[in-house]
């Protein structure tokens, strides 16, 4: 049996985990999960470096059938200067993914919201957002909608 939405949606702050670097909130009659991957400022002997990575996962709901699909936003930006000048960009993603990222780097000082650092190292999984928010719809008696082929 499916669990009623508004139901549904009372219980969205129980998959948020302490623990995790992401968070479950509800926004009208969807589901949010918003993940801060990164966002550092490193200063190098002679270069600065800013980088700012987000990613968020928008869930909506089809009462009638009981199913939900579902979309992947992934913003990113970064900024540069030394001794080649100033650089800068940004890039965005809207859609369906699944993506591992890694990224470390030594030397210099870090400024993250963690503290400071010599090291910055990240990481980033979709899975790992995923899985409990897909698992917890999936207990509750919603289903993923399935594309045209599906």
């Amino acid at each position: 049996m499916t669990t009623p939405l508004p139901e549904l949606l009372a219980q969205v702050a129980t998959l948020n985990d302490p623990a995790q670097p992401f968070t479950y909130t509800v926004k009208g009659n969807n589901i949010v999960g918003q993940w801060d991957i990164v966002r550092a400022k490193s200063l190098y002997p002679k270069e600065f470096k800013k980088i700012d990575k987000k990613y968020s996962i928008t869930v909506e709901f089809d009462e009638k059938k009981s199913t939900y699909k579902y979309k992947d936003r992934e913003k990113s930006s970064g900024m540069s200067v030394g001794a080649g000048g100033l650089s800068f960009g940004s890039s965005g993603f809207s859609g369906k993914e699944n993506k591992k990222e890694f990224s470390f780097e030594v030397g210099g000082i870090n400024k993250t919201d963690a503290g400071i650092s010599p090291v910055l190292a990240w990481s980033f999984d979709t899975s790992k957002i995923k899985t409990p928010l897909f698992a917890f719809l999936e207990a509750n008696g919603w289903t993923h909608k399935k594309g045209l082929f599906g």
